[in-house]
């Protein structure tokens, strides 16, 4: 069983911020290019609020160890990504990836956070449950109409909330494991899923980011959200 984040492990979480930054202690994601389509960015301010609620809880376990957490305005559920920082990409590609997202039939939808995952890597995930299996009828529509569209992709719902950048040391990470344990016990948080956001990211975690296009989600009966 784990008792404390391996360092090697880590290196994939570290290398996604600038040396510079993480020498003074001061995580600043890598500039890349990345185009994606999320909802969120940002949820609803109660949503928000509940997911933010969770990094603070984990933070004060954390303490000083070396961690980073994704802003509130950044917080987002990723359908798929177009295009990863090492693809090719050619710019009439946005015309039909606009031209598929427009047609989707699909309904807005409940998203609930039940829980959090913490990887081997440090990478911290809250974990999202849709209703319906939207997310997934989403993305099966997006693998058949869009030729060009990536191999990798997520296979589940899921809010990225930050990364731990280095070893807690034995005691602090059994606390960690302990804390993660009982958040997984109950739901966090819920919203409704009105629209989907097409971006064009170039820093990781959404730190900078330009949104092409909102796409609206069907309308039904619900609550506010994103």
């Amino acid at each position: 069983m784990l008792q404390d984040f391996i360092g090697s492990d880590l290196d994939i979480s570290r290398n996604l911020f600038t040396p510079e930054s993480l020498a003074t202690r001061r995580p600043r994601p890598k500039e890349l290019e990345v185009f994606a389509l999320l909802s969120g960015l940002p949820f609803c301010v109660e949503f928000t609020d509940k997911l933010v609620e969770a990094q603070r809880q984990i933070s004060a376990v954390l303490g000083e160890c070396l961690h980073y957490w994704v802003a509130p305005e950044n917080l987002g559920v990723e359908y798929c990504v177009f295009k990863w920082p090492t693809d090719a990409w050619k710019e009439e590609w946005l015309g039909v990836i606009h031209e598929v997202l427009a047609s989707i039939p699909q309904p807005s939808f409940r998203f609930t956070i039940g829980g959090v995952q913490i990887n081997p890597d440090g990478c911290v995930v809250a974990k999202g449950f849709d209703e319906d299996a939207v997310f997934s009828q989403i993305r099966e529509q997006l693998k058949v109409e869009i030729p060009f569209l990536p191999a990798k992709q997520s296979g589940w719902a899921h809010v990225p909330l930050g990364r731990i950048l280095e070893p807690l040391g034995v005691e602090r990470f059994a606390k960690l494991a302990h804390l993660v344990s009982t958040m997984s016990n109950l739901p966090i948080a819920t919203t409704k899923i009105n629209s989907m956001k097409l971006i064009h990211e170039t820093r990781w975690y959404m730190e900078e980011k330009t949104i092409h296009a909102e796409y609206p989600l069907a309308s039904a009966s619900g609550g506010s959200g994103s």
